[in-house]
């Protein structure tokens, strides 16, 4: 299993993405780093599973996942 306070990306989206919230929030929380914007309302960001927990805590409309690598269909 993996260390749970080792970093890890996952994906967030939600309305604090696209409004600027969540780019405030995490201005506190300099150990959170964003990877990518995938959308207007969706961000990858490399952090704890801890810290993915505050994150749901402090923002209850956000979807907060563990981001995986898609296979396609016919892959074997």
């Amino acid at each position: 299993m993996a260390d749970p306070n080792a970093p890890q990306e996952f994906i967030v989206q939600g309305e604090p993405v696209k409004s600027g919230q969540l780019a405030d929030h995490l201005k506190r929380e300099p150990s959170v780093k964003r990877v990518a914007q995938i959308a207007p309302d969706v961000v990858i960001l490399s952090m704890t599973n801890t810290q993915a927990n505050r994150l749901k805590s402090a923002f209850t409309t956000i979807v907060v996942e563990p981001n995986s690598t898609l296979k396609q269909f016919d892959a074997d």
